[in-house]
């Protein structure tokens, strides 16, 4: 009896070594080869699958750069991802499209979509997935541009939620308030959360469980910044940090993890233009610092270029200017000047930061990480 209990606790011990070694492989691995590895077996699904593991090797991932766009010559939607500096790109799914399709923003490896309906999709370029979303209470107006009408996916650090936030303006339209609904993955409708002072001049930013977004009045020194706490559903008001001048565009973006503010400054009839990058403390959510200071180019005779979107990538900032345009700066080089990232694309793109990951699109798995 007591031969076979050894052999039994032995063999349970090999199991247990193998399934810690075989952990710490998964980890890592990159989620494109995960992917893959789901599909092997049941075992391999589950712990694939598992919330707790999922969240650790997002922890691990490396953020890279994607650009979406729409070819409409093939009725397709392309998720690229730029693999190196030299501009090469590698491509993820392409999702079919039978309307133009453009990306609210990306979360955790998953991009938030949407159409001129008014739908709202989520897509897991990495592996393949998506989930299309019941249907928001306000839908009409819906636009890549528009910042009375848009949506932005967001992550709860504390409760592991992933959620979507819809902001459009009220049924009287007023040009100061904004109303705004919540949609919890793996819940069945939407939640409206009030009505707020301070409609949105541009479209928000998530970081670090809270969504951003500027509100502006008569004059841009006069705006504010909104937040949404995406744990505690409510909103908190910041202003501008002091500033001799905030010239004639501000807007906000993510950058190394923190809330960024660009202030452009110039224009052609006051040149140069250049983008001011001021970066908040996330300590004390009041402390600004002026980071970067970058020259714009200009690219036409007659017009300068306001940013689409900045993004930190590999230690350096890219910003997209015109639809098709890509520029680079790298801060340890001695030249505030934008330099030319990739030629330009045979179609309009937009750019995003991204995290390949394995985050399933199942309602299962978000019942089970919500449990």
């Amino acid at each position: 009896m007591g031969g076979k209990k050894a052999k039994t606790v032995e063999r349970n011990d090999h199991r247990l070594l193998y399934s810690d070694v075989l952990t710490e492989v998964f980890h890592r691995l990159p989620a494109r080869t995960l992917a893959s590895c789901r599909l092997v077996c049941k075992s391999w699904m589950s712990e694939l699958t598992d919330p707790h593991f999922v969240h650790e090797h997002l922890k691990r991932s490396q953020q890279k750069l994607l650009l979406f766009a729409n070819d409409k010559a093939n009725d397709r939607s392309l998720a690229m991802v730029l693999a190196d500096d030299t501009g090469a790109t590698y491509q993820l799914t392409r999702p079919m499209a039978s309307r133009s399709l453009f990306v609210h923003n990306s979360c955790n490896g998953l991009l938030c979509l949407g159409d001129s309906t008014g739908a709202v999709q989520l897509l897991n370029p990495t592996t393949g997935e998506s989930a299309t979303l019941p249907t928001p209470m306000y839908t009409a107006g819906s636009s890549q541009f528009s910042s009375c009408n848009w949506h932005c996916l967001g992550f709860c650090p504390s409760t592991k939620e992933h959620k979507v936030v819809h902001f459009y303006l009220g049924a009287h339209v007023d040009s100061f308030n904004v109303c705004c609904e919540i949609f919890t993955i793996g819940d069945k409708s939407w939640r409206q959360i009030g009505s707020f002072h301070g409609a949105p001049t541009d479209r928000g930013v998530h970081v670090n469980g809270a969504v951003y977004y500027l509100t502006k009045f008569r004059y841009i020194a006069s705006s504010r910044i909104n937040c949404l706490n995406l744990e505690s559903e409510n909103f908190d008001v910041m202003t501008l940090p002091p500033r001799k001048s905030y010239g004639g565009h501000c807007s906000l973006a993510e950058l190394e993890g923190k809330l960024c503010l660009l202030v452009v400054e110039g224009g052609h009839d006051n040149p140069p233009r250049t983008m001011d990058i001021l970066m908040l403390d996330s300590g004390d959510k009041t402390t600004w610092t002026h980071r970067y200071h970058i020259s714009l180019p200009w690219l036409m005779p007659s017009c300068y270029f306001t940013p689409k979107h900045t993004l930190f990538h590999e230690g350096k900032i890219w910003v997209q200017l015109l639809a098709r345009n890509l520029y680079c700066y790298d801060p340890s080089s001695t030249s505030d000047e934008l330099k030319m990232a990739c030629p330009e694309s045979e179609f309009p793109f937009s750019t995003h930061t991204f995290i390949e990951s394995i985050v399933p699109l199942r309602k299962d798995y978000f019942i089970k990480q919500i449990q």
